[in-house]
């Protein structure tokens, strides 16, 4: 994490300039990202979204380099938990609004509805206070649909020069696989990828394999993630 964290400085540092030609770029993509974990003969397989940031350059004009960062968001019965969670909260705290007004009604019978209704103050306050439970169930469902963060450092050769162009990439990747919110598991393997570029448009596609003796996994066995994304250069 420590890693990832140097390289996003890395990236925002290099944003306050535009690269000249031959210079390091950095490209943001979106894309596809798919998500294959093998145990025992079993396939579970997932697929969702891919946020990358990405530096890339040249050494030699047909010899490259990368190096990425890849979000994945597959594991959408976990954000699915959170988004759960926060229409439990929602409802909980409907039903004790309602609760507390009928507490405040009772009051009439007995002439304590104004020590009822100053208590109701606080109870409202503090019910409100509660619904701030919702949004952060509904913004961390997103965390919840992490199903990997991945830094590949690759080399690449390229056919060609400028706006048209394809290449093919060969390195290694690192993966973290959240299992929970304070339990992280951790892989690495080889990377392989291809893309290509006409004109602004950009296209990647990277493999990384992690074995099991590669990958801490929660259930063990190999995983496999992939993203196939698109992003528009200078």
């Amino acid at each position: 994490m420590h890693a990832a964290r140097a390289l996003l400085l890395l990236l925002l540092l290099l944003l306050a300039r535009p690269a000249a030609a031959g210079e390091p770029r950095f490209v943001p993509a979106l894309g596809v990202a798919w998500f294959q974990r093998s145990v025992g003969g079993e396939r579970r397989d997932a697929s969702g979204v891919a946020l990358e940031l990405r530096l890339e350059g040249r050494t030699a004009p047909q010899v490259g380099y990368g190096v990425t960062l890849t979000w994945g968001l597959t594991d959408w019965d976990r954000a699915a938990e959170y988004i759960d969670a926060g229409n439990r909260a929602g409802s909980w705290t409907t039903d004790r609004f309602a609760d507390v007004e009928a507490w405040v009604r009772r009051g009439k019978d007995n002439d304590t509805q104004g020590l009822r209704l100053l208590g109701a103050m606080f109870a409202d306050f503090l019910l409100v206070a509660s619904y701030a439970a919702v949004p952060a169930c509904y913004i961390g469902s997103v965390g919840g649909a992490t199903s990997h963060l991945q830094l590949d450092v690759t080399g690449s050769f390229h056919l060609g020069e400028g706006p048209q162009d394809a290449w093919i990439e060969l390195g290694a990747g690192a993966v973290t696989l959240p299992k929970g919110l304070a339990d992280w598991r951790n892989g690495a393997g080889p990377v392989v990828g291809a893309g290509m570029q006409l004109g602004a448009l950009r296209v990647g596609a990277r493999v990384l394999w992690s074995p099991p003796a590669l990958n801490t996994a929660s259930e063990g066995g190999t995983v496999l993630t992939g993203a196939l994304t698109a992003s528009l250069v200078r």
